[in-house]
């Protein structure tokens, strides 16, 4: 399983929790944000789109309010892979770098356990 398959596969938990799951319903209530997951040269990765309750997903890369800008799908994979830790040990180590709202990045991160716990 690639990087693309990964971040596919976490957009589908994403529309099935907002779909089924109130407690997710009501997480996003309130909350507008676009976040992307790519990797550095910009050639994979998936935007995920949270307005209105909602969630959407798509392929552009470059409008976005946080994104997660991994070094290559490879670190991308295992980084994500591995969790919060895996993350963690990513940015350590400069394989993956953040860029725009620090809120809208938390807030997302918050999401992702919400739907993989």
């Amino acid at each position: 399983m690639g990087f693309s398959l990964l971040v596919a596969l976490l957009a589908l938990k994403f529309k099935k929790a907002s779909k089924t799951n109130k407690s997710f319903k009501k997480f996003l209530m309130g909350h507008e944000c676009r976040v992307v997951i790519k990797t550095k040269d910009g050639k994979r990765g998936k935007r995920f789109i949270f307005k209105d309750g909602k969630f959407s997903s798509d392929t552009v890369l470059n409008e976005y309010d946080a994104a997660m800008v991994w070094s290559d799908a490879r670190a991308g994979f295992k980084g994500l892979r591995t969790g919060e830790e895996g993350i963690k040990h990513a940015l350590q180590n400069h394989l993956v770098g953040i860029d725009g709202e620090v809120h809208s990045f938390t807030w997302f991160g918050a999401a992702i356990k919400f739907v993989t716990t």
